[in-house]
C-alpha cells in the first residue's frame, strides 16, 4: 500500500550547493532524499532535496545556520510506500 505525504523540496543553483546542503541536513539528523529537480523550481541545477514537511522548519534552520540559501523552495504532496 501507499499513502500521500507532504514534503518540502529545495532547489539550488549548483550541484555543489545541493550536495553541501544534503550533507548539512544529514548531519543535523534530518531525513533528506535527493530527487531530480522539478521544472517548477525554474533555473536550478538538476538535483533537488526532498524533506518531510514536519522537518522543514528544522531544515530551514540548519541551512540558515550554515549560511546556505536555497534557490527555490516549495511544498509538494507525493505518494510514498507505507513502511511496515
Amino acid at each position: 500500500m501507499s499513502r500521500l505525504s507532504r514534503f518540502v523540496v529545495y532547489g539550488f543553483s549548483t550541484t555543489h550547493a545541493a550536495l553541501t546542503a544534503e550533507e548539512i541536513l544529514k548531519a543535523a539528523g534530518l531525513s533528506v532524499v535527493p530527487i531530480p529537480a522539478p521544472a517548477r523550481l525554474g533555473s536550478v541545477c538538476g538535483i533537488a532535496l526532498r524533506v518531510p514537511f514536519d522537518l522543514a522548519q528544522a531544515a530551514d534552520a540548519a541551512l540558515d545556520a550554515a549560511q546556505l540559501t536555497a534557490s527555490g523552495r516549495f511544498e509538494i504532496d507525493d505518494v510514498v510506500p507505507d513502511s511496515r
